[in-house]
């Protein structure tokens, strides 16, 4: 009964994963054809990234 629930839970974390990775997927996208821009303070540190459109 351990071995079902575990598997069960594991695959609820796959399902889940999986759709994560696709809206990852459509941001990285996104950045791409709007392009992507982040600022740096003088330590080298980001302050802000944004879209540049």
């Amino acid at each position: 009964m351990k071995k079902i629930i575990i598997l069960f839970i594991l695959g609820l974390i796959v399902s889940c994963t999986a759709e994560d990775m696709n809206l990852i997927r459509e941001a990285r996208r996104e950045r791409e054809e709007r392009g992507y821009q982040c600022r740096y303070n003088g330590k080298g540190e980001v302050q802000h990234c944004g879209y540049i459109n």
